[in-house]
C-alpha cells in the first residue's frame, strides 16, 4: 500500500485521464531509469570485491497533533548508491507533505445547562514537495570525474506542477582528506517545466553544484549542497537549492538529523487571487500575482544507514 503522503508522486502512480504528455514523460523517465541501472554492468566485470557494493540511507520525520487543533507533517527521504571502483550510481528521492484541519464546533441544545457540542474537522493539505534524481559518476582521475544525472520536481505550492531536468557535465574534488571532501562542478542542463498557471515550457541551461562533507566529531558530520540553476533561454530566471545539515550518531545504523533548505526562483510561479473594490469588500475579479521568491524547510528526522 502506498502512503497517502507519496500518492500524488507520478514517479508511483499515474491516472489513466493523465494527459499524453504526461504519460510519455513517465515512459521516457522510466526508459532512462533502466538506461542508467544496465550502465555498471559494463564496468562491473573489471571490478574487484573490496568495496562496498550497496549502501542506503533512508529519513523518515513524522509530527503528529490532535485534540484543539489538527495538523500532520510527514518528511521522508532515501539515497540509494551502488558503487564501483572509477563510479558511482545513485538514486535520491523524496518528499514532504503537511496536512492542517480547521475544527468547527457547534452546540444543540435548550441552553447553558443543557446542549451536546459537535466538531467538524475540514482538512486540506497545506505544504506540498516531491523530488526523485538519478546520478552516475565516473572519475576520470584522482581529482576529476564525468557525472550525468535526470531528475523530477513537484512543488505545487510554489506554483510547479513538474519540473524534469537532465544534466551532463565535470567536477574536481577541490578537497579530499580523512575529515574533509569538498567537490565542484559544472554542466549543461535540458529541462521542462510545466507550471500550474501558464505554459509549459523547455530550455536549456547550465548548472553548478557543489557538495561539501565535514566530519566534525566522532559522531556529527555537517553536509552542504548548493545547485544553481541558469536558463540561458532567460538570464533572469535564475533557481538555486541550497541544504545543509548536520547529523549526529546515535549508533551505528542510527543518527538524528537536523537540516535547514533554501529554496530560491528569482522569477517564481503566478498565483491566482482574487480582486475586491475595497479592504473586506466585494469581489470584483481576479488577478496573478507572484509568488515568494524563497521557500525555507526546516526539519529534525531520523536517519537509518545500511
Amino acid at each position: 500500500m502506498i502512503p497517502s503522503a507519496l500518492a500524488d508522486c507520478p514517479l508511483i502512480s499515474m491516472k489513466l485521464s493523465d494527459p499524453p504528455m504526461f504519460r510519455v514523460s513517465v515512459r521516457s523517465s522510466l526508459i532512462l531509469l533502466a538506461l542508467f541501472t544496465s550502465l555498471p554492468h559494463f564496468i562491473a566485470a573489471q571490478e574487484s570485491d573490496s568495496l562496498p557494493r550497496w549502501t542506503d540511507k533512508a529519513e523518515v520525520s513524522f509530527v503528529l497533533t490532535s485534540g484543539n487543533s489538527e495538523s500532520t507533517s510527514l518528511g521522508v527521504r532515501n539515497a540509494l548508491t551502488r558503487n564501483f571502483d572509477s563510479s558511482r550510481l545513485r538514486l535520491d528521492a523524496g518528499g514532504i507533505r503537511v496536512e492542517s484541519g480547521t475544527i468547527t464546533r457547534t452546540a444543540v441544545g435548550t441552553g447553558q445547562a443543557d446542549f451536546t457540542v459537535s466538531e467538524q474537522i475540514d482538512r486540506e493539505t497545506t505544504a506540498e514537495n516531491y523530488f526523485a534524481e538519478l546520478r552516475f559518476d565516473h572519475e576520470l582521475s584522482d581529482r576529476t570525474y564525468a557525472y550525468s544525472s535526470g531528475g523530477w520536481t513537484r512543488n505545487r505550492f510554489s506554483g510547479i506542477d513538474n519540473l524534469w531536468v537532465g544534466a551532463a557535465g565535470f567536477g574536481i574534488n577541490l578537497v579530499s582528506s580523512d575529515r574533509t571532501t569538498f567537490d565542484v562542478d559544472l554542466g549543461a542542463t535540458i529541462a521542462r517545466e510545466d507550471r500550474i498557471i501558464g505554459e509549459t515550457g523547455t530550455f536549456g541551461g547550465l548548472r553548478l553544484t557543489w557538495e561539501y562533507k565535514r566530519q566534525v566529531t566522532e559522531t556529527a558530520e555537517f553536509l552542504s549542497h548548493l545547485v544553481i540553476d541558469e536558463n540561458l533561454s532567460d538570464t533572469e530566471d535564475l533557481r538555486a537549492e541550497f541544504d545543509n545539515s548536520i547529523g549526529v550518531a546515535i549508533s551505528n545504523v542510527l543518527a538524528l538529523k537536523t537540516g535547514l533548505k533554501l529554496l530560491f526562483d528569482n522569477q517564481p510561479a503566478l498565483e491566482q487571487v482574487d480582486l475586491l473594490n475595497a479592504p473586506a469588500g466585494t469581489v470584483i475579479g481576479s488577478v496573478f500575482t507572484p509568488l515568494n521568491e524563497v521557500d525555507t524547510q526546516i526539519t529534525v528526522s531520523l536517519v537509518v544507514s545500511l
